[in-house]
């Protein structure tokens, strides 16, 4: 019974149903047939857990020695003002392990964040770093970055942040594991030494069967990992055309 639903879940939800419609699609129509196969077998790699962590591994493992720093900075990932946690959980584990390494090291911390909605990320962040304080007896010197839009203005604001409070520009960055590379170029372009503290690794070892299965999660992960090489390539083109 568990393994029917574990493949009624991946055949006729959500990725599995468009794979074998695109699949069928090819068998039947007259024209096209390759194009629409082509496209329903790289929907489902990308939908399955191998390929996902074979996109995700040259990311998530940028290793760099702790030779301490000055401050944490925590790059928000994404907020919603309903509830008692306001970020979304991914974000919200890059705000506690923030709290966590900042108590632990004895240092400031910087929150970076803006957005596009009335209500920042810095703004919902205060609500949670005041919620994961009250359930420990850290008391830290939080300062917020909140006119950011993305990572480059992350980096850029946050240095300004640096130059106002006269911060040695050498950090703990605090990011998902596989934004870590991104996010220590940006800020090594704004002049900051960058020991990055990952959180959120999106990797998973001893696949199973299941795990060649269709499924959202590894969609997902798949576009997450695809996201960040676009944004390297972006970081790469300009340099070369200098």
């Amino acid at each position: 019974m568990y393994i029917l639903a574990k493949l009624f879940t991946a055949f006729l939800l959500p990725p599995g149903i468009f794979i074998i419609a695109l699949f069928f699609a090819g068998l039947l129509a007259k024209r096209f047939k390759k194009v629409f196969i082509a496209f329903a077998a790289l929907f489902y790699l990308l939908s399955i857990k191998p390929v996902a962590n074979l996109l995700l591994e040259p990311l998530e493992f940028y290793k760099v020695a702790d030779t301490g720093a000055s401050a944490v900075v925590v790059l928000g990932g994404g907020s919603n003002p309903n509830g008692i946690i306001k970020a979304y959980p991914d974000a919200f584990k890059r705000e506690f392990y923030g709290c966590y390494l900042a108590k632990q090291k004895g240092l400031p911390l910087i929150f970076s964040g803006g957005g596009i909605k009335k209500i920042t990320e810095a703004d919902n962040a205060k609500s949670d770093f005041n919620l994961i304080q009250s359930l420990s007896d850290a008391n830290l010197t939080i300062y917020y970055e909140n006119k950011s839009l993305n990572t480059k203005q992350n980096a850029q604001f946050t240095a300004k942040l640096f130059d106002k409070l006269k911060l040695p520009k050498k950090i703990y960055l605090v990011t998902s594991a596989y934004h870590i590379p991104r996010a220590v170029h940006y800020f090594q372009k704004e002049g900051f030494s960058v020991i990055p503290k990952a959180v959120n690794y999106k990797i998973e070892r001893n696949l199973t069967f299941f795990d060649y299965l269709p499924n959202m999660g590894s969609l997902g992960d798949s576009y997450l990992a695809i996201h960040e090489y676009f944004g390297l390539l972006k970081q790469i083109l300009p340099s070369r055309s200098n």
